[in-house]
């Protein structure tokens, strides 16, 4: 600032008498006289200082929409930060509908503040295993009592929030969700976007998967007896270790159950042992 100060004026002291010699050339000092001299002299550092008054006044308008785009993005995000809080209460509520309005409102901060996508993906996902976890923290029979009352054999809140998981809104490109050791028996999950979850010790008998995505969807030590993939996209999947019993839409190599190999076995089936 200091510097940009004394260059402004040097400029209004020196710069007008510069510009006059200069414009009137080698003879000009003799055109003139010097009452004539002295008038152009302040004239042109009227025109100067007029000129610098503008771009001070430029530059005063200019910082000040900074500031106010500033404070605008400031009480923005404050608002971010409220709709957030209040949306991660939600889902705390005694009421499937508070729970299930958490769960959209966390979808719809997503899609119009992106730095909070990677929290969302991570919230809704944490919902689902603590709301749905494999083995179930209530008794079974109890728990598969409540499953008959809702469509798809989840409830609505749980229903949401895979929903909105599968819609992707929130997921980080690149990057999967983490529903290990969930309770999905009889969901109605078709034509879901599925891929890169990991389903790993997840419970999926009965789960309606038709025409789903599931690329690189890991299914590692899942059970999937009776569930239906037809139509689905398996390209990398990962069934390693997974309970395909009556699966349709699953190819008999997947279902071929993984033989564990020791070295007892080897000697059985291939080497023989010498005899003593």
């Amino acid at each position: 600032m200091v510097v940009v100060g004394a260059l402004t004026v040097a400029c209004a002291v020196f710069g007008p008498d510069w510009i006059v010699r200069h414009d009137l050339g080698a003879g000009g000092r003799s055109a003139l006289s010097v009452g004539d001299r002295l008038r152009a002299v302040n004239d042109v550092r009227a025109t100067l200082l007029q000129g610098l008054a503008a771009v001070v006044a430029l530059g005063g308008v200019g910082l000040g929409a900074v500031m106010t785009l500033r404070q605008i993005r400031v009480h923005r995000e404050g608002q971010f930060i409220d709709r957030f809080t209040k949306a991660i209460e939600q889902p705390s509520s005694d009421h499937v509908l508070m729970r299930m309005g958490g769960v959209y409102a966390m979808e719809q901060i997503a899609d119009v503040a992106p730095h909070y996508r990677g929290h969302i993906a991570a919230l809704l996902a944490s919902y689902v295993r603590q709301q749905a976890p494999w083995p179930p923290s209530r008794p079974l029979p109890e728990v598969d009592v409540e499953r008959r009352r809702y469509h798809g054999g989840l409830r609505d809140d749980i229903g949401g929030a895979m929903a909105a998981l599968s819609r992707r809104a929130m997921i980080l490109p690149g990057t999967g969700i983490e529903l290990e050791k969930v309770d999905l028996r009889g969901a109605d999950l078709a034509g879901q976007d599925l891929s890169r979850f990991c389903f790993a010790d997840s419970n999926l008998d009965d789960a309606l998967l038709t025409g789903c995505d599931l690329s690189e969807t890991t299914f590692a030590g899942a059970s999937l007896r009776n569930a239906d993939l037809t139509g689905a996209t398996l390209t990398g999947a990962d069934f390693t270790g997974t309970e395909l019993e009556d699966a349709a839409g699953v190819s008999a190599d997947l279902m071929r159950p993984t033989l564990a190999v020791d070295h007892d076995t080897a000697r059985t089936h291939g080497e023989a042992e010498p005899h003593p």
